[in-house]
């Protein structure tokens, strides 16, 4: 028994017709027909007693219309509680994203949004670290996902999201000779970066903040190539066999899918990163800003559970667990089953 049947069948009987019913709904006859017989099946009684002028209900169809105007009218009551509850959190909101974070964020969340909150919008702003950080100090955005904690006041403190692993990419099909040999490793020691031409954002960027400072600890220097400022267009060359980028797997997780490159876990030390949450000072108050705040950490953790995002989830929020291993895994899911 489902909505559109109690529907059909409220319908039909206000009607007195099926044919007038299909007029009035919109629908074609025959699924009109087609959802009654369904009905009458599962209830195992007859509810219309049909002849040429049309349908009637029968003593059950009048029993079952005092329930089926109950059930339908909860449903309505339902979700107009729920769509009051929604229109509290109307307005826009504005998120600074680096572009690694806005590739592996910005479509769940907008999925998400659609479901929860319609009335509220929500704007993606995207630059690289810096440019982010300045905005979220500004008050040009709501809200942040940062590489440096920005304690902008005691009450606005960044919150740990994820200790995100960073990686060396490489295609499946290197074009470069140089590259060779690095298609069989699945490690490489920082060290062995130096002999390596490498894209790199421009340098007030965090991550090449964070290269050059272990490249300084181990006295080497990194062959550095310049990208293009746009990561999608860095990473066409990297598909292409024609170029390296370390970064996190949140930029680059669809193209390991499709199998067009390769990580390679970078080892003595572990090259990560830790990415903050943090909202904006003067927002600190306000509801839709705090509804997305929690989103964003919703999500980033779902990102996190389907590998999309490797790292160290550090917020335990909405952290979700997974099976330990494959009897775990059997067992979950003949519990699905018989649901």
């Amino acid at each position: 028994m489902n909505s559109k049947q109690l529907q059909y069948f409220l319908v039909t009987a206000e009607q007195g017709s099926i044919t007038a019913a299909a007029r009035h709904l919109d629908v074609a006859q025959p699924a009109i027909s087609l959802q009654l017989a369904n009905l009458e099946h599962e209830l195992k009684a007859k509810l219309f007693a049909r002849d040429f002028r049309g349908v009637e209900l029968t003593e059950a169809g009048k029993k079952f219309e005092k329930h089926a105007q109950l059930i339908m009218g909860q449903m309505q009551a339902a979700k107009s509680d729920l769509a009051g509850d929604q229109s509290e959190y109307k307005g826009k909101v504005i998120l600074g994203l680096s572009q690694s974070n806005c590739n592996v964020l910005s479509i769940p969340l907008l999925k998400e949004l659609e479901h929860r909150f319609a009335n509220i919008e929500l704007v993606y702003k995207i630059g690289p670290s810096f440019e982010v950080e300045k905005w979220l100090a500004e008050g040009s955005i709501d809200l942040a996902l940062c590489f440096t904690p920005m304690n902008i006041n005691t009450s606005s403190k960044a919150l740990p999201i994820i200790d995100e692993d960073l990686f060396l990419y490489i295609s499946k099909q290197p074009q470069n000779p140089s590259y060779s040999e690095l298609a069989l490793y699945s490690n490489l020691p920082f060290t062995d970066l130096q002999h390596y031409e490498i894209f790199v954002p421009e340098q007030k960027d965090a991550l090449t903040q964070l290269l050059q400072l272990e490249a300084q600890k181990r006295g080497i220097k990194l062959k550095s190539k310049r990208g293009f400022g746009q990561l999608m267009t860095t990473l066409h060359y990297v598909t292409q066999g024609v170029g390296l980028l370390i970064c996190p797997s949140s930029a680059t997780f669809h193209l390991e899918q499709s199998g067009q490159v390769r990580p390679i876990r970078m080892i003595e030390p572990n090259l990560s990163r830790m990415v903050y949450l943090q909202m904006a000072e003067q927002k600190q108050n306000n509801n839709i800003v705090k509804a997305i705040f929690e989103l964003v950490r919703e999500v980033s953790a779902d990102t996190h559970a389907k590998q999309h995002w490797r790292g160290k989830l550090l917020d335990e929020k909405y952290r979700r667990t997974e099976p330990n291993n494959v009897a775990d895994l059997l067992d979950q899911q003949t519990e699905n089953y018989s649901i």
